[in-house]
């Protein structure tokens, strides 16, 4: 009950700015990037390769990690990856809100999908954010290829196991 009240007084301190920083870039420019939505399913995704990056938008380390997820997505596009591989951030145990929130706070490029109760999220075990799951298409199913808790160093190793 008081990590409820704690993640609600937060919420409420913080979306404020949430909603005014994300739209002040330093060029002047503000970016776009996909809404957040729940009618997006990866598993429809037609790419080889599916990457998913766990955030709950109360972790300080996910915070952090973004820039580093966002880097990684960037590489793929520079890699000619992009049409083989499609990214989703998932809002551990976020309201559609809170996964707002971040997509714009962090220039999230890729969908985010709010997973407040849990549904995708429950399909990979109990995890804890901040998680990268890369999936691959093997025999016409999602397979779990790599698995990784944190980003920040580990690009490289990440971008050759995103490979198709």
């Amino acid at each position: 009950m008081i990590d409820a009240m704690m993640k609600t007084l937060l919420a409420l301190t913080l979306f404020p700015l949430a909603w005014c920083i994300p739209s002040c870039s330093p060029s002047g420019t503000t970016t776009t990037t996909p809404d957040v939505t729940s009618g997006v399913d990866y598993r429809q995704s037609k790419a080889d390769v599916v990457v998913l990056s766990f955030f709950d938008m109360y972790c300080p380390q996910c915070q952090k990690d973004a820039k580093y997820v966002n880097q990684i997505h960037a590489a793929t596009r520079q890699r000619g990856l992009g049409a083989k591989t499609s990214f989703f951030a998932i809002g551990w145990n976020n309201t559609p809100l809170e996964s707002e929130m971040y997509r714009k706070r962090f220039n999230v490029p890729y969908p985010v999908i709010a997973d407040k109760d849990l549904t995708i999220s429950q399909r990979f075990g109990k995890i804890k954010p901040p998680l990268l799951i890369v999936l691959k298409k093997q025999g016409g199913q999602w397979k779990e290829a790599a698995r990784f808790h944190g980003v920040r160093g580990k690009s490289e190793d990440i971008l050759r196991r995103i490979q198709p």
